[in-house]
C-alpha cells in the first residue's frame, strides 16, 4: 500500500477513535499541557528557534514540513504532503508514528485524549 494511502487510512482511524469526545477544548489548559509535554522539543513563539522539533508558531494553515532551518526526516518529507489543520493535529499529537511511520517524532508516545484537544486549541490560537 502506498504511503499516502496508509496515511489517509491512519488519519481516518484516528479521527474515528476520537469521535466520541464531547468536551470543549480549553486553550489555557492546552498551554499548560504544551509546556509539560511539548516544549522540551518545540518552541511556539513567533520567530522562535527550532529544537529537536520545529517551531510551531502559526502551524494551523501551514504546509507540513516547511519550517525554515528544520531538517525533517525523509519519512516525513515524503509522507506529510498536507496542510496542518486542527483536525490533523489531534491525530498527529496522539499517535505520530501511526500517521507517519519513520518520523523522528515516532519516539514520542503521544498525548492523552484529555490533553489532546486542549493542546490543539492552544496551537491554533498561536497566529
Amino acid at each position: 500500500m502506498g504511503l499516502q494511502i496508509r496515511f489517509v487510512a491512519a488519519v481516518a482511524v484516528l479521527l474515528c477513535a476520537g469521535a466520541g469526545t464531547v468536551q470543549a477544548a480549553d486553550a489555557a489548559k492546552g498551554e499548560a499541557a504544551f509546556v509539560r509535554q511539548c516544549a522540551i522539543c518545540h518552541t511556539i513563539d513567533k520567530g522562535g528557534d527550532n529544537r529537536l522539533g520545529p517551531n510551531l508558531f502559526g502551524i494551523v494553515g501551514r504546509r507540513a514540513g516547511t519550517v525554515q532551518g528544520f531538517k525533517y526526516t525523509n519519512a516525513f518529507r515524503n509522507t506529510a504532503t498536507f496542510e496542518w489543520t486542527e483536525g490533523l493535529l489531534g491525530p498527529w499529537i496522539a499517535l505520530p508514528a501511526v500517521m507517519v511511520p519513520g518520523t523522528a517524532m515516532a519516539t514520542f508516545p503521544g498525548v492523552s485524549d484529555r490533553d489532546k484537544d486542549d493542546i490543539v486549541a492552544y496551537l491554533a490560537a498561536q497566529k
